[in-house]
């Protein structure tokens, strides 16, 4: 069984707040309509959370690129690669089970970063990942494999 740790978690700020801006919190409460106090919670359809793997950052790093941890749009940050995963999976983190719906392939953005970031971390940025129920996470959490589609 694949297993890691929660390295750091970000929420995105309501407009009530600092629209847009993403902030790291050491905790987070979650429902099958997303991270609870975001600006994305209960917004349409659309669910989706993205979780990072410390790979995609070492990736960066190697081709000496230096960014601060976020720039990839993580929701969730952690220290295992989880990218083998394909839709269907089901992963614990903390008292949450998420479904994984696929690789995170929006790469645009990062051109204006450096234009090699997008080709660098190819099938690498991320997973979309749905919460399945309510619970928390927080920073230190165990990451588990549950199933692999």
């Amino acid at each position: 069984m694949t297993t890691g740790k929660v390295l750091t978690l970000y929420i995105t700020m309501p407009d009530m707040m600092r629209s847009g801006h993403r902030m790291r919190v050491e905790d987070m409460d979650l429902d099958e309509n997303g991270i609870m106090g975001s600006r994305d919670y209960e917004n349409g359809d659309e669910h989706q959370m993205v979780l990072v793997s410390k790979k995609s950052y070492d990736i960066i790093e190697e081709a000496e690129l230096a960014f601060e941890r976020g720039l990839l749009m993580e929701d969730i940050y952690v220290d295992v690669d989880l990218y083998h995963l394909k839709e269907g999976s089901v992963i614990e983190i903390g008292e949450v089970l998420f479904e994984v719906n696929g690789a995170c392939t929006d790469y645009r953005y990062l051109y204006a970063f450096a234009p090699e970031l997008p080709e660098l971390i190819q099938g690498q940025r991320g997973l979309f990942i749905t919460p399945m129920d309510y619970g928390g996470i927080q920073v230190g959490n165990e990451v588990k494999v549950l199933k692999e589609a």
